[in-house]
């Protein structure tokens, strides 16, 4: 029970992958640095040390700058930043140890600091407004202009990661904290009309929802289930609501979309916490099945998968140690390799 609960804190404590948005597009950002731009990596640093940080890297270059954030502005991100999104000229960083949200530039000075009424941890972004779960079972909404927080909706409990389609947000409720209670994980999509930011109904999906991505006018959920004797599943939702495996692919950890397929990963753990990696993408057009997707550079301990740009971002991490992250092309084949902090969870790429 110990190692259950140590993996579960590592999970859902440090995260990853601000949901995908297909039904706006985002304001134009300037440019920063030189050709082809900077990426940001965040790392979540290890729960309650203090250590979050941010790392920026210049894809013309090459080169890397640690703890950038800190030196932009005399001061460090504080416990456990979750996840970031660039969204207009502007960067959102959840850090649910703090209870804030950093609102900074593109060159990551600090803005604004929003005081959160609960840990704040995913990011969807969709008509001039920024979204947030709050681990309390609420939805924030943020007001780009004037940088508050201007409305609440209810949603699951404990959410994590939510995405935009159709007008509405989809909202995986993970119910992570009662994992060791009667009442055990929850097993719900909520469904909020972004139009009148009111809850329109819950969706029925497996154990332990926690990763949503839109791909057109479907919307992809992976459930982590119960590290344990329920895998984690990859689901469909489609426009009407209805929610179903994913048959060709059904076996999914983490994964985002990017260029009309979800590339991800998928760990089986024994009764020893010996994982076995399978890197799985998925064409949601055809259905067809990629495995392993990485051509080069294999990774044998991924830690979280996103999209940024053209590449898809594969992070490492030991828990202990520094972690990388690897900047893949759609076919597979490794283009940049970054050297990050402690436990990157989330890749931004500026232009």
């Amino acid at each position: 029970m110990k190692k259950t609960f140590k993996n579960f804190i590592l999970l859902v404590a440090a995260v990853a992958f601000a949901a995908c948005d297909n039904g706006d597009e985002q304001p134009d950002a300037p440019s920063l640095g030189g050709a082809g731009g900077v990426c940001y990596v965040l790392n979540s640093g290890d729960w309650k040390s203090n250590n979050s940080s941010l790392t920026k890297y210049d894809l013309a270059t090459g080169s890397a700058v640690q703890n950038y954030f800190e030196l932009q502005n005399g001061r460090g991100l504080g416990n456990t930043a979750n996840d970031i999104i660039v969204y207009g000229s502007k960067m959102y960083i959840a850090v649910a140890g703090e209870s804030t949200i950093e609102i900074t530039s593109l060159d990551a000075k600090s803005l604004k600091q929003i005081n959160c009424t609960a840990q704040p941890r995913y990011f969807a972004a969709s008509g001039g407004k920024v979204y947030v779960t709050y681990y309390d079972g609420n939805v924030a909404r943020i007001d780009t202009a004037t940088l508050e927080v201007d409305a609440m909706v209810a949603v699951g409990r404990n959410p994590e990661q939510l995405a935009v389609c159709g007008g509405k947000l989809y909202v995986a409720n993970s119910g992570g904290m009662d994992y060791n209670t009667a009442v055990g994980y929850d097993k719900t999509v909520s469904v909020v009309d972004l139009a009148t930011f009111e809850g329109v109904g819950t969706i029925e999906v497996a154990c332990n929802p926690a990763v949503v991505a839109t791909a057109g006018d479907v919307v992809y959920v992976a459930s982590y289930g119960n590290y344990y004797d329920v895998p984690g599943t990859l689901q469909r939702i489609s426009a009407d609501g209805k929610a179903s495996v994913v048959e060709e692919c059904s076996n999914m950890t983490e994964f985002c979309y990017n260029s009309n397929r979800l590339y991800g990963f998928y760990s089986a753990y024994d009764e020893n916490w010996n994982a076995t990696v399978t890197y799985l993408s998925y064409g949601v057009k055809d259905g067809d099945v990629d495995s392993p997707w990485i051509k080069e550079a294999f990774l044998p301990a991924p830690y979280k998968v996103c999209a940024a740009g053209e590449y898809v971002c594969v992070t490492s991490s030991d828990y202990i140690n520094d972690g990388d992250t690897y900047l893949y092309d759609t076919d597979g084949m490794l283009v940049h390799t970054i050297p990050s902090g402690l436990n990157p969870v989330k890749v931004v790429l500026v232009e």
